[in-house]
């Protein structure tokens, strides 16, 4: 007998390019090969998706969940399971100096799996956001420790991805910085021999000289803000050293957030067929279910479903791609018989509903990814009340 059978479900996996009616069987916290057992086999929980898809877990590559350790870090596994998300990045919220607190208070007893990138200031996002006497994170590199970060990622090698740094320009005019922190991430990066996760947003220099910094298998995060230098030309089209970038491996995520998003930068972007490789929310309290803006993974993922982009190109960048950049591959992100657990089932529905970006555009869609259900670790962890 199995713990759980989805029956009836339209099953959508981008990683084994699987897209049909078929069942789905859990044994303790693992999918299994439904050809190993008879074909009346039972189970514990039986579970009816007809009309529904079925997804793997979904990830959330960037979000800020040091809940109770960063102002502007929310709670896991209520902003997340019911979304259908069942692996989240945490982007830097905490730096060598509270990165322990963090994995003992938050990342080890989470239902949702975390991963995350060590930001390169001390105690990361610690201040910001914290209303009107919170105050940014220091980027001035003289304070980095080095040995610091390194012991760190020593101790914790099981979870972290990367070294993370915010870039913006107001860190660093008012210190009379210019590339010296990223110039310094990037020799720390590059000493541990990891990738780094970089907040380009209002970037201190040209867009595309920023991405010429880049190695391959680093993030440049929120690829279609539109605050100072865009990644646009004076053309209309994407930069040409950042589609340099891209060719020798350089990964480009959507971090929505509330002030990463321009529709006018992505049509164009999307135009030039410059799609995002992660799609993600930049989840914090501030735009956890704040309507129009971010809510949460789904709501991000319908923008770009109302925006042209078919459903598997949206399901890869938030399950195939994040995998693979984590080094999850086979384990999360698909629903290959042996991976973990981790399902979700949703509908598309027919609603009205507004999208708005960073300066108050927005832009009406007719369709919603609305999750139904979702598994985390073999256990059912949400269920829609009328599902």
């Amino acid at each position: 007998m199995l713990d759980i059978l989805i029956k009836n479900g339209r099953v959508v996996d981008t990683t084994t390019g699987t897209d049909e009616i078929k069942s789905i069987g859990v044994k303790r916290n693992r999918i299994v090969n439904l050809d190993d057992y008879p074909a009346d086999v039972t189970a514990e929980r039986e579970i009816d998706a007809e009309g529904c898809y079925v997804f793997p877990g979904l990830i959330d590559f960037h979000a800020h969940v040091f809940h109770n350790g960063g102002a502007i870090c929310v709670e896991p596994n209520s902003s997340f399971l019911p979304n259908g998300v069942t692996t989240v990045v945490d982007a830097g919220s905490a730096g060598w100096g509270n990165y322990r607190s963090f994995y003992n208070s938050v990342i080890t007893p989470s239902l949702v799996r975390i991963k995350s990138y060590l930001n390169v200031v001390n105690v990361g996002l610690a201040t910001l956001g914290g209303g009107p006497t919170g105050y940014l994170e220091n980027v001035n590199p003289k304070n980095f420790n080095r040995d610091k970060i390194i012991q760190t990622f020593d101790e914790y090698k099981d979870n972290l991805l990367g070294l993370k740094l915010r870039f913006g320009r107001e860190l660093l005019d008012d210190k009379g910085l210019y590339l010296e922190p990223l110039l310094e991430t990037i020799s720390i990066a590059e000493e541990l021999g990891v990738p780094i996760c970089v907040h380009t947003t209002n970037p201190i220099i040209d867009a595309g000289e920023l991405a010429d910094y880049f190695r391959p298998g680093d993030v440049y995060a929120h690829i279609y803000h539109g605050t100072g230098k865009t990644p646009i030309d004076e053309d209309g089209k994407v930069k040409q050293k950042i589609k340099e970038a891209r060719e020798r491996g350089v990964l480009f995520d959507s971090s929505n957030g509330v002030a990463h998003f321009d529709f006018e930068v992505a049509k164009k972007a999307l135009a030039d067929g410059f799609l995002p490789d992660i799609i993600s929310t930049d989840c914090t309290c501030k735009n956890v279910y704040n309507p129009h803006k971010v809510v949460n993974l789904p709501f991000v993922m319908s923008k770009y479903l109302n925006m042209g982009l078919d459903l598997k190109t949206i399901l890869e960048r938030v399950t195939t791609i994040p995998a693979k950049v984590m080094g999850l591959e086979g384990e999360v992100g698909t629903l290959a018989p042996g991976a973990s657990a981790d399902i979700s089932i949703f509908k598309i529905i027919d609603k009205e509903t507004i999208f708005e970006d960073t300066v108050g555009r927005t832009m009406t869609g007719s369709k919603l990814f609305k999750n139904q259900l979702t598994v985390r670790n073999g256990s059912v962890v949400f269920r829609q009340i009328d599902f």
